[in-house]
């Protein structure tokens, strides 16, 4: 990296004059130590710390190292101050110069020069604990205000700012050596990487005018004219022969500026930290991702549409200008400004405000920069979902291909859609691991990797799913490996199957059977016999699963062949279009079934008609609750169990249906169903149907209440769950 000097232009060791910054400028509680310097920043806790801590006492208080006799802060000039000013643009102030800043500016506006100390915290070490204080010089008004215009870093909005209570010594001018060079590019590098020195402007001649100026030397002509050296014409070997004017400029072979690799190792990536936006190319913009997600730290991690981010990017706000900085942060290894709590809160407010805005991939840039600075269970964990979403999202597009991204944005492609998902389901995997193995108790993890493994099926991975589960009961997140709801109420009695008649509700139902078989079939025979032509006709017709808002995970449950609903209570609401074609039905659940539309409209379940044509099958899954158990109403069974038209829950025995009974169980278990296909010489069977209700658990105690989740939760924190009689089936992991 180029160094500055007082005037912008490149520094030169051996050459160039200034007031230097130099090790005799810092005033530290030890030893300089050059790294020390990377975590600087405004004390936190102001103003309180300027009383209560001891340590800034011992340096800027009346007995101490560099006593003040005013201390302040000064932010950015204020409108009002910079109209007092010639425009800032024509000064030339200069990172890393506030010596010759200060001075520049008494020179041209009459201001006064305050030389002083900047005082910074060290954001590495415990608040209060430990301060750098930094030779520095600014300015005031003749009333005595403060004003500092020498360029600081975007996290540096106010400085701590110490007048000492003696005189201090003016800095000399000295030529720039090969130590202060090297303190200054570290100092540059960790407080303005992309800073680059101003280069002399170059105007070339206009044809015919013959007042145009010569076009700037290079500073290297420059030094040779000043030391009287004269080139001539190069031998046949290429080599150059000088002339000396009685000065020898010797002096000058071994110039060792500071772009020289042994002192300052080249960076090949360039990193735009507060540039404005029309000032950062797509290439660094780029480079960032590429850089961020490389890091070694991270599992596989699939690339992010850059072309999306960098629009949102070039047209955004401060949010977007805020990602790219934070990334810069990151790979700078600059430390967090904020308490990591704080920081952690505010990033995820922000990621989950993308997530919601459909802008999966910045959100997931967001956590993956919160994973690197604060590699915690939360941070992997919701990498994971986001990389579960967007898997989602493709899976259900109903496209054949979809884009997939690639670091090098020229290198992104399309690709079948169960190639994207394979990529990201898998990405997703290894993130939810990662959560687990830094948090083993992490609830969400072992629900959402179980899930992902549920839906992908790679290799082993049922065998995965229930070595998880058990790891999981070790962990006192559920009772059994079978028995795995996303939302457990451990004080509930459980078993897989339940006997029918003990519950009202699939009494009443079996009763009324004949009357819920007629509508159905007349609502079948309606949709037969509509025609495509006919307008009039506002029948609606079977939905595939999945499809409907709130039931996508649903549709990922289907292996293979074709799971289609009549919906008529979900999602919170009466579903008016289907319940005016079963006027009966609705009649029937809304009397006699309040615990199955009750627990619909506080979103914990549905009341559908479920059907399933030949060579169907739903993956091994749980439900999202045990708060609730399920109830299917057979109303069409072509086959039986024997047949090959069944459901498995937990280790039970398969059951086949029978038309007019019904058959209850409990869906937190884990459960598939399977209605096999129809041979080869064999008619075409029809399809299953079934009415499924969704119904409170009977021993639950917050039926019909829209909070019945956050209350339920609420009463576990304060159980002892060890009083419970479940635990001994908690502490057997091989229970089956």
């Amino acid at each position: 990296m180029a160094l500055p000097d007082a005037t912008g232009g490149v520094a030169i060791v051996g050459v160039s004059e200034a007031c230097w910054l130099c090790r005799e400028d810092f005033v530290t509680d030890g030893d300089l130590d050059i790294d020390g310097l990377k975590g600087l920043g405004f004390p936190r806790d102001w103003p309180q710390v300027y009383t209560g801590s001891d340590a800034l006492k011992s340096m800027i208080g009346k007995r101490g190292r560099i006593p003040a006799k005013r201390v302040a802060v000064a932010g950015p000039p204020t409108p009002e101050q910079l109209s007092k000013l010639p425009p800032v643009s024509d000064l030339h102030l200069v990172p890393l110069h506030s010596f010759g800043n200060a001075e520049t500016l008494a020179k041209h506006a009459g201001l006064g020069v305050v030389k002083g100390w900047a005082v910074f915290e060290r954001l590495d070490k415990p608040t209060g604990t430990a301060f750098v204080a930094e030779r520095y010089w600014w300015n005031s008004f003749p009333e005595g205000t403060w004003i500092d215009l020498t360029p600081r870093p975007q996290s540096w909005q106010q400085l701590l700012l110490a007048e000492p209570v003696s005189l201090e010594e003016s800095k000399k001018t000295t030529v720039l050596s090969k130590e202060v060079s090297q303190l200054l590019c570290q100092l540059l590098t960790q407080r303005f990487p992309s800073y680059v020195p101003r280069q002399p402007e170059v105007k070339e001649r206009k044809a015919g005018d013959a007042k145009a100026k010569p076009m700037p030397e290079s500073t290297s002509d420059t030094i040779k004219k000043q030391s009287g050296y004269v080139a001539s014409e190069r031998d046949k070997r290429g080599e150059r022969k000088a002339q000396k004017s009685g000065v020898d400029y010797s002096k000058f072979d071994n110039i060792e500026d500071s772009d020289d690799e042994k002192l300052v190792p080249k960076q090949a990536l360039t990193l735009p930290m507060g540039l404005p936006r029309e000032a950062v190319s797509r290439q660094d913009y780029d480079n960032v991702w590429r850089a961020l997600l490389q890091d070694k730290r991270l599992p596989f991690t699939p690339a992010p549409d850059l072309d999306q981010m960098w629009g949102y990017y070039k047209y955004g706000g401060m949010d977007e200008q805020a990602l790219l900085d934070q990334a810069c942060e990151v790979l700078g290894k600059f430390p967090c400004r904020l308490d990591p709590a704080d920081w952690k809160a505010k990033t995820y407010t922000l990621t989950k405000k993308l997530e919601m805005e459909s802008r999966e991939d910045e959100a997931r840039m967001w956590s993956i920069i919160c994973i690197l600075r604060f590699p915690d269970a939360d941070a992997y964990y919701n990498q994971g979902v986001l990389l579960n979403k967007l898997c989602d999202k493709v899976k259900f597009g109903g496209a054949l291909q979809v884009k997939l991204p690639a670091l090098d944005a020229a290198q992104a492609k399309m690709v079948p859609v169960e190639q994207y998902c394979s990529l990201f389901s898998r990405a997703g995997v290894s993130y939810y691991r990662k959560s687990l193995k830094t948090d083993p108790k992490q609830r969400p993890a072992y629900i959402n990797l179980i899930g992902s493994l549920e839906r992908n099926e790679p290799a082993n991975w049922y065998n995965d799913v229930h070595d998880l589960a058990i790891t999981a009961v070790k962990h006192g997140i559920w009772y059994t490996k079978w028995q795995r709801p996303p939302h457990f109420v451990p004080s509930l009695p459980a078993k897989p199957f339940h006997d029918s008649k003990d519950f009202p509700l699939s009494r009443a139902l079996e009763e009324n059977y004949s009357i819920i078989k007629a509508e159905f079939e007349a609502y079948m025979e309606k949709l037969a016999n509509r025609k495509d032509w006919d307008d009039s006709d506002k029948t609606p017709g079977l939905g595939d699963v999945g499809n409907r808002p709130g039931a996508l995970h649903d549709g990922g449950l289907k292996k293979s062949g074709k799971w289609q609903e009549v919906p008529l209570f979900t999602n919170c609401t009466k579903q008016h279009e289907y319940t005016e074609q079963f006027p009966e039905t609705t009649r029937i659940l809304q009397t006699h079934c309040a615990d199955a539309t009750g627990l619909a409209f506080c979103g914990g379940g549905d009341v559908i008609f479920s059907v399933l044509t030949p060579g169907t099958r739903l993956r091994p899954h749980c439900g999202p609750s045990n708060a609730r158990l399920t109830c299917h109403l057979a109303i069409k069974v072509p086959r039986s169990c024997q047949q090959g038209c069944h459901i498995r829950v937990a280790a039970e025995e398969p059951r086949g249906w029978e038309e007019g009974r019904c058959l209850v169980f409990d869906d937190s278990f884990e459960h598939e169903v399977v209605f096999a296909e129809a041979k080869g010489d064999e008619p075409y069977p029809g399809n299953r149907v079934v009415l499924l209700a969704n119904f409170w658990h009977p021993d639950f105690g917050f039926k019909n209440d829209p909070e019945w989740r956050q209350k339920s939760d609420a009463m576990m924190a304060s159980v002892d769950v060890e009083t419970l009689p479940q635990t001994s089936i908690m502490k057997t992991p091989a229970q089956p």
